[in-house]
């Protein structure tokens, strides 16, 4: 997955592009501060359930 922060065409906000799709954010620190959070639980260790 691509994951980036850009500055919206139109208007003060900012977008976090999650490969096509855009997640809208008045401020920098809020996108990321998302980015951060996002990308950590992406790192994260998952445990895959055996039935």
């Amino acid at each position: 997955m691509v994951i980036a922060i850009k500055k919206a065409v139109c208007g003060p906000d900012w977008l976090v592009m999650l490969n096509d799709y855009a997640v809208s954010f008045r401020s920098m620190e809020e996108a990321q501060s998302f980015v951060d959070r996002l990308k950590a639980r992406i790192e994260a260790p998952h445990v895959i359930p055996v039935y």
